[in-house]
């Protein structure tokens, strides 16, 4: 078909013929973390999104995001998702571990569709490395950033190195440039080089177009909320295609 006087070849129905994966996505997200979760998607699989209201990066109001996890993920279950991610790390870290399971498990429960969640992935993502000490780039708070460690820590991972871009409105982490974020890892990278991984806290951050760039100048893994969502969710579907020029996660994982 033309669209514009160009030719557009649509997919054929339906388009997730291999998995329809279900993100429940901050409320703020302007909808560049769903873009590039179908960028990240291989053919034959579809990404479905339900928001889920996420009033600011302060632990109340975090904690408080949860509670609309179980209504969004009802709405993703109408659409038959294969699988059901709340993908908000900060609320994860929140949360705790036991906390994040037991939402994890709510939702299944509530849905009968299998699930998971930001924290689980993103665990998942720098293990697959074996990557135990890691640094972290960051946009919350220093109550939430503590929490973060914790987390981590519960978990055998230790954050060896941090910056910490403190926001309050969830809408402006999008605005950061990429490539502030590349020379600002870059630059802790090289203060902290036996450092084994990198995680670019936040779905709101625009690193999944750096992120090539970054780990062919330090070497190590740079896993992103987006990406470690979005691979662990392909992989519980069954789906283990190799894709370049979306990190190391994708190539290798």
């Amino acid at each position: 078909m033309l669209v514009n006087g160009k030719e557009i070849q649509l997919a054929p129905y339906p388009i997730g013929y291999r998995a329809a994966i279900g993100h429940l996505t901050p409320s703020h997200d302007d909808g560049y973390g769903p873009y590039e979760f179908r960028v990240m998607s291989p053919d034959g699989v579809v990404t479905l999104v339900t928001s889920v209201m996420v009033k600011s990066l302060t632990r109340e109001n975090l904690l408080e995001a949860s509670e609309g996890a179980i209504a969004g993920a009802k709405m993703l279950a109408t659409a038959h998702a294969d699988l059901i991610n709340y993908i908000a790390t900060a609320t994860c870290f929140v949360l705790g571990n036991d906390g994040e399971a037991a939402l994890v498990k709510s939702i299944e429960d509530a849905t009968g569709i299998k699930a998971t969640a930001g924290g689980i992935s993103v665990v998942k993502a720098l293990e697959f490395f074996n990557a135990k000490k890691i640094l972290c780039y960051t946009p919350y708070s220093p109550e939430v950033t503590a929490i973060e460690h914790e987390y981590f820590s519960n978990t055998g991972i230790e954050i060896i190195g941090e910056v910490n871009r403190t926001f309050i409105n969830p809408a402006d982490v999008t605005k950061v440039d990429p490539y502030e974020i590349l020379a600002d890892i870059v630059t802790l990278w090289k203060s902290h080089k036996d450092a084994e991984g990198v995680f670019c806290v936040g779905g709101c951050f625009r690193t999944l177009e750096v992120v090539d760039k970054i780990e062919k100048i330090i070497g190590i893994p740079v896993i992103g909320t987006q990406q470690a969502n979005m691979w662990n969710g392909l992989r519980m579907c069954g789906i283990e295609d190799k894709m370049t020029g979306l990190g190391m996660l994708f190539e290798k994982g």
